[in-house]
């Protein structure tokens, strides 16, 4: 006789609350998986069993976690490390409920060009990953151009830059907005460019890429009682993560200097915060390649 949909709903309810009271409260991502196997969503926190028991008590997420069968996680040393490991897995494995960043998708740029008269313009490239070797001439990235234009003219109002020099018009003469008396005329010439330059300057500050505060790689590892990890960086590129626990170190290649804004973002909030500053500290290319021959041998 076959069970009822109602029982058969009941006690896989039962079987999930069994497999969350197992679940460890350490740092580490966590994968919400369906009937079939397909992959529902991918989440991360400090503590595995309480956040994904929230889950299941938000109203507003009922639906997708009746559709949770079974759930795995992966356990990290530290909050960092699930941060990247998050970031990276959504990425990869596009699960079906992480629709903000799921895809890899081409950014948008905002280049800092100089023109022959001297003043600073802006041009627009859309891009799937950026040499670290041209941070420099970078002003901002935007996840969409739709983004950017906005971005683009609020600072054009705001700051009185011209529309012309930010890319928005395209005219040989004087941009529209010089004749509303929004724009000092830096479009033909008739604005200081060290004044107009200064002020284009201070209006990206808050969306520019920051400048790599280190002379070269650093490590920053991260410990909890039974586990640590240590990931090698540079230039805002995570280069290597390597883990140590009770099972034996494994060796994880994350990227090949390729800069990766999400992984930017992570790895700048963790390193301008003072607080982890006993956690960072610089790395020789001699002591790097003994920590990954070491971690082969093992």
């Amino acid at each position: 006789m076959k069970k009822s949909r109602k029982h058969t709903g009941g006690e896989q309810r039962r079987k999930i609350r069994e497999v969350i009271r197992s679940l460890p409260e350490t740092p580490g991502v966590y994968l919400f998986y369906g009937q079939s196997s397909d992959l529902l969503y991918i989440g991360k926190s400090r503590t595995l069993r309480t956040r994904v028991r929230s889950h299941f008590s938000a109203h507003e997420e009922a639906a997708m976690c009746s559709k949770v069968s079974h759930i795995l996680v992966r356990e990290t040393a530290g909050e960092l490390g699930a941060l990247l490991l998050e970031s990276q897995l959504i990425k990869e494995l596009r699960p079906a409920y992480n629709k903000a960043s799921r895809h890899k998708r081409r950014i948008i740029i905002a280049r800092r060009m100089t023109t022959t008269r001297g003043y600073i313009s802006v041009v627009l490239e859309a891009i799937s990953q950026i040499d670290p070797a041209m941070a420099g001439s970078i002003l901002a990235i935007f996840k969409t151009r739709s983004r950017a234009a906005n971005y683009l003219a609020e600072i054009a109002k705001r700051d009185r830059l011209c529309p012309k020099l930010l890319g928005l018009e395209q005219t040989k003469r004087f941009c529209f907005a010089y004749h509303l008396r929004q724009c000092g005329g830096a479009c033909m010439g008739e604005e200081d460019p060290g004044s107009y330059n200064k002020r284009l300057e201070r209006a990206f500050e808050d969306r520019r890429v920051k400048a790599w505060p280190f002379h070269g790689a650093v490590i920053i590892e991260e410990r909890r009682e039974d586990a640590s990890e240590v990931f090698v960086v540079d230039n805002w590129c995570l280069l290597y993560s390597i883990s140590h626990s009770s099972k034996p170190q494994s060796l994880t290649v994350r990227g090949l200097h390729r800069f990766d804004y999400d992984s930017y973002r992570i790895l700048a909030g963790y390193v301008f915060d003072e607080a982890n500053s006993p956690r960072v500290r610089p790395a020789s290319k001699e002591e790097i390649e003994s920590l990954i021959r070491q971690t082969r041998a093992a």
